[in-house]
């Protein structure tokens, strides 16, 4: 693929120069996000593979504990698309976390820009989430106290991610209760949490 959008960088924004780069140097070329990289008549360059780089600057824990070649993540590009990405390079200066991720698709999305805003995705899943202060951890299991019109219920949900604030819960299945040692009539007349219930939290009792 042949881009004739050349903003004089090439060179310098290159994958031999990660070591280079920091957010000084990037926010001395005032670039525009979203600004699209002008074409040239006088010059061109050959995009000879799939692979793009991102630069962003984080100060979070998932950013501070990240390994290089080994932690991956979703970067969404846009308001729909999401791309894998994995960790190629990182240095810590001035409080912030400098990652550069790479990624192996879209790059004909990125071609014509120079500065874009993405989103860094560290982990997704899909259930309910509710805050930490509703959960009540007995030994190795954790319960709600829902709540449907006056009657409360202390029901076993299974908890799939964490972090300090809020969490991210669903029902156990048949299948996981009978490994967990649970008998047949116990799953049959078991409770369970869904969407819009109402659980108590530790400052309700």
């Amino acid at each position: 693929m042949v881009s004739y959008r050349i903003d004089g960088l090439e060179e310098v924004l290159s994958p031999n120069n990660f070591e280079n780069i920091n957010e000084r140097l990037l926010s001395g070329y005032n670039l525009k996000t979203g600004q699209i990289v002008p074409a040239s008549k006088e010059a061109g360059k050959i995009v000879n593979n799939y692979v793009s780089y991102v630069v962003v600057f984080l100060n979070s824990e998932e950013a501070r504990y990240a390994d290089v070649g080994k932690t991956t993540a979703m970067l969404r590009l846009s308001d729909t698309k999401e791309v894998n990405a994995e960790l190629a390079y990182k240095k810590q200066e001035d409080g912030k976390v400098m990652l550069i991720f790479k990624i192996n698709k879209s790059v004909e999305d990125l071609i014509a820009y120079r500065k874009i805003s993405v989103d860094v995705i560290w982990w997704s899943y899909s259930g309910l989430k509710i805050p930490n202060v509703a959960l009540i951890q007995e030994e190795d299991k954790y319960y709600v106290i829902r709540n449907r019109a006056g009657y409360k219920d202390k029901i076993l949900v299974k908890v799939l991610r964490q972090n300090k604030t809020y969490s991210i819960i669903e029902n156990y299945k048949s299948e996981e209760l009978k490994e967990l040692g649970y008998s047949q009539d116990y799953i049959n007349s078991r409770k369970t949490i869904a969407i819009y219930d109402e659980i108590s939290t530790k400052s309700d009792k």
